[in-house]
């Protein structure tokens, strides 16, 4: 993680110089964050990892020579303290699904807004996880399924002592639902509905909502259509 006041230090890994460019033009607009290198295969980012120490990669899921799924595997075996958000064409749940299990804190198409992808970069930064809210149904979704399988083999599972409402508003995050959208889900005020999600990060012991849903759903606590 980046020190305080200190910018952002990140490194580009995709196999298109004209995206590598374009992201670089747009992080370069940034005050707090700063482009360290760039990478055209996994094999590269790899070293460029070991050699520059970025912050935060951001990686291609279709590199040459080594894939952006095994290339997030063996720099988080090495690398634990850096970050890797994932950028990809395809919203693939066997990619995400093996990424997020190799270490990626952040999955995002590649058609996302610039706004997204700087509050992506800037949070995986601070130690927390980033998946887009349309893509996070697909990998929850996956969650399920390997949590449903879990309940088969009589796996026992807490309920980590959360209301109904509590459990509500879990299976609504799931959703990629906003607070905002919660509240009017539920009727019921943004203020409270944030106390909710509050309480909800402390029972599970987890610092982010991406976080929540994702133990909540690899438990067996929510259930995603």
């Amino acid at each position: 993680m980046a020190e305080q006041n200190a910018k952002i230090r990140v490194l580009i890994a995709d196999d298109h110089s004209l995206f590598r460019n374009g992201l670089r033009k747009i992080l370069e607009l940034e005050n707090d964050i700063a482009v360290c290198g760039e990478a055209k295969n996994g094999k590269e980012v790899v070293e460029k990892v070991n050699l520059l120490k970025p912050d935060v990669v951001l990686l291609d899921i279709n590199m040459p020579l080594l894939s952006g799924v095994d290339a997030t595997k063996e720099i988080k075996q090495k690398y634990d303290e850096v970050k890797i958000v994932i950028l990809t064409i395809h919203a693939d749940e066997e990619y995400l699904f093996e990424t997020v299990k190799g270490g990626a804190s952040g999955f995002l198409l590649k058609d996302v807004e610039t706004p997204t992808l700087l509050q992506a970069i800037r949070e995986v930064s601070e130690g927390k996880s980033f998946i887009h809210p349309s893509i996070t149904p697909k990998l929850l979704g996956e969650f399920n399924r390997l949590a449903t399988k879990s309940k088969d083999t009589g796996t026992e599972v807490t309920d980590y002592e959360l209301t109904t409402r509590e459990k509500e508003i879990l299976e609504l995050m799931a959703k990629g639902y906003t607070n905002k959208k919660i509240s009017k889900n539920l009727y019921i005020s943004e203020k409270t509905v944030k106390n909710h999600v509050s309480n909800v990060l402390r029972k599970l012991d987890v610092s982010d909502r991406t976080q929540a849903v994702v133990t909540a759903v690899k438990l067996g606590l929510v259930d995603i259509e």
